[in-house]
């Protein structure tokens, strides 16, 4: 597929200009809307163009962090600079980065466990040092959890007030009813043990000596390389927070996939995790507590009621709440596994 319109060709060939690389072939993998996706040819060079969907200010948080995990020897795609040397060129309030392109196979949870967990250990280990300049505080979540879990809370009690005047004749409403106590328990839970665990130390301890977290390393954001090194992708996300963000993420995107059924494989993650970056029984007590908390349940309430996924179908949500919810049921004698292992 190529640019469709006069306007994004123009575009595109100002972008490209700036490279060097105006008379590239260009070939377009994704269009989101914010966020584009180019194979770019040039002089037998294949190279990935992306238009991000941030601000500039956040779209240099994103290139620096790159740079300094590139750097810090995290594989992640290497950053083509402009003519002028710049990461990435601004248009008006858009901003595009071009990146080296790189082959490879999208890993499996299961079958490449290993690698993918010495991956993350190394991305949050390679992170060390990076210290962002005050003015990109909003790509921080450094020292929110406490605030954000409050206000999940709060949302959860509203979306349960509004459930109850519609579960007569809507489906997804009576089964959020029937399983909105469990859920509001397993956040007061998360709450208690958050403010218990050594939390604030290791924010604290992060915020000294810098901390990176990818916010969605799973497998389509993965390459598999013939060493068995992986390299990251798509970076739009990243963020400051302590490695517990990245951690409760990729264990529970790994529960919704496959559920309580592998609890080798679960030990096995945070068994190569804990080798190659090691963290204190009180550091896994926040993975646990933030385990605890039901971001899958809450996610797809939220998602329902704000109406995120409007061509989605009420089948397709009543069937995805009712696959998070025995997720959610099944996991508190996982995560109590799980933390026997890491601290053995």
């Amino acid at each position: 597929m190529t640019p469709s319109t006069t306007e994004q060709i123009e575009l595109l060939y100002k972008v490209l200009l700036k490279y060097g690389h105006a008379n590239a072939q260009v070939l377009e993998l994704r269009d989101k809307g914010k966020k584009t996706v180019w194979q770019v040819t040039s002089g037998g060079r294949k190279m990935v163009l992306k238009k991000m969907p941030s601000s500039v200010t956040q779209t240099r948080f994103i290139t620096d962090a790159a740079s300094h995990l590139s750097n810090s020897g995290v594989r992640v795609p290497k950053i083509i600079k402009t003519k002028g040397q710049e990461n990435f060129v601004a248009i008006g309030n858009l901003t595009y980065i071009l990146m080296e392109w790189i082959d490879g196979k999208q890993p499996d949870y299961t079958r490449d466990t290993e690698a993918m967990l010495s991956s993350l250990a190394a991305f949050h280990r390679g992170s060390l040092g990076f210290k962002p300049p005050s003015r990109y505080d909003s790509n921080s979540h450094l020292g929110t959890w406490p605030e954000s879990y409050q206000k999940k809370k709060n949302h959860l009690q509203a979306y349960a007030q509004h459930a109850r005047a519609h579960r007569n004749n809507d489906e997804f409403s009576e089964i959020f009813l029937q399983n909105y106590e469990l859920a509001f328990g397993r956040i007061e839970q998360a709450i208690n043990k958050l403010a218990r665990s050594a939390y604030k130390e290791w924010m604290e301890l992060s915020r000294t000596r810098g901390c990176l977290c990818h916010q969605d390393f799973t497998p389509k954001n993965l390459k598999m390389q013939k060493d068995r090194g992986i390299t990251v992708f798509d970076l739009d996300s990243i963020t400051v927070d302590i490695p517990a963000r990245d951690l409760r993420k990729i264990l529970n995107k790994f529960l919704k996939k496959v559920g309580g059924r592998k609890l080798k494989t679960l030990k096995l993650m945070v068994s190569v995790y804990q080798y190659h970056y090691p963290l204190t029984k009180g550091q896994w007590e926040v993975v646990a507590a933030d385990l605890l908390f039901p971001h899958l349940f809450y996610g797809i309430v939220d998602k329902y009621y704000r109406n995120r996924a409007p061509d989605w179908s009420p089948g397709k949500y009543v069937e995805k709440l009712k696959q998070l919810i025995l997720t959610e049921k099944n996991k508190e004698e996982v995560i109590l596994q799980v933390l026997k292992k890491a601290v053995e």
